[in-house]
């Protein structure tokens, strides 16, 4: 067998096995870690937060994103599963969710850092801006906005040369393209680092507000200090979430957006077998650790947390108790 033949084969099969592992690690555990998510973001205590809500909805397309587009590529990846390249239908409707669900996810992490800025404004109307009742509206706002303006899915995928792909017109390949590493995935992690950023300014302009000063006259002054404090501390426990999110996902999103720009601009390309193998490797293993990032939210956010921590414990020990009585 000659070296080139050697190559292509052990990165065909390396891809093909590491892809299973990623997406079945993804698939138990994103299971998991989303369901604890959803038992920590539901607590009484927690309801009235619009960041949290926020959380909560990016949570729930997660999982959804996890139980729905992980077994799917499963299937067609490791499994021999021909649906989505026989079936037009099932092609259409599955990449238009393959899009849309993980982009919802993503915009309403936005959306949470979003809100940490605007809770931490010196401005009373932007402070105002942080209520559940505008995030109810901003979050509907959000789903209906993301179903409509990705109806073009349909319209472009379509089954060619007997695979589910974007149509062979190359302006539509670079439409997609452009749009999937632009709008889905570049634009709203730039956003949410600049609202990272805000937020850090915000806050440490408000510590340095609130900090006591060594002649302070009036006890309900200490009281008021003591209580803007704990806001203070509640604040930075939020961001502090929402970064870790943030810096881990962008890691991990690195290599698909690489790939799918490189395999973009250059499709007009003529390239060697070894190439287009080593192109195939970088895009399925890019496509497998963006679903591992959502998977993992809850580990590398929640449980670096003792306040959610402890929240989690709680309430599964009241759930036991509760059933146990």
């Amino acid at each position: 067998m000659s070296t080139s033949n050697t190559y292509v084969l052990t990165l065909t099969t390396t891809i093909r096995y590491l892809s299973l592992t990623i997406n079945f690690i993804s698939l138990i555990i994103g299971t998991f870690g989303s369901i604890f998510n959803l038992v920590i973001f539901t607590a009484p205590q927690l309801r009235r937060n619009a960041c949290v809500f926020y959380l909560l909805c990016a949570n729930i397309f997660q999982l959804v994103s996890i139980l729905f587009i992980v077994p799917t590529r499963m299937a067609l990846d490791s499994f021999g599963s021909r649906l989505e390249n026989e079936s037009l239908i099932f092609c259409k409707i599955r990449y238009y969710l393959v899009l849309t669900l993980p982009e919802l996810a993503t915009y309403y992490l936005l959306l949470s850092t979003l809100d940490r800025y605007l809770a931490t404004c010196e401005s009373v109307r932007y402070r105002a801006l942080s209520q559940l009742k505008f995030a109810h509206r901003l979050s509907a706002l959000l789903l209906i906005v993301a179903f409509i303006s990705n109806i073009y899915i349909p319209v472009f995928y379509t089954i060619y040369n007997g695979t589910c792909q974007v149509s062979t017109n190359e302006k539509y390949v670079l439409f997609v393209a452009a749009y999937t590493a632009i709008v889905v995935i570049i634009a709203p992690y730039i956003l949410m680092f600049i609202f990272c950023v805000l937020t850090y300014v915000n806050m440490k302009r408000s510590k340095r507000r609130i900090e006591p000063g060594t002649n302070s006259h009036h006890q309900v002054s200490n009281v008021h200090t003591h209580s803007t404090a704990t806001s203070h501390r509640f604040e930075t426990h939020i961001i502090m979430i929402i970064v870790l999110q943030v810096l881990v996902s962008a890691i991990l999103l690195s290599l698909r957006i690489g790939a799918y720009i490189y395999s973009a601009l250059t499709m007009s390309k003529v390239k060697t077998i070894e190439e287009r193998v080593a192109e195939g490797f970088a895009l399925q293993l890019g496509v497998s650790l963006y679903y591992l990032n959502f998977a993992i939210s809850f580990y590398v956010s929640t449980l670096t947390s003792k306040y959610f921590r402890d929240i989690l414990h709680k309430r599964i020990v009241d759930y036991l108790r509760c059933h146990w009585h």
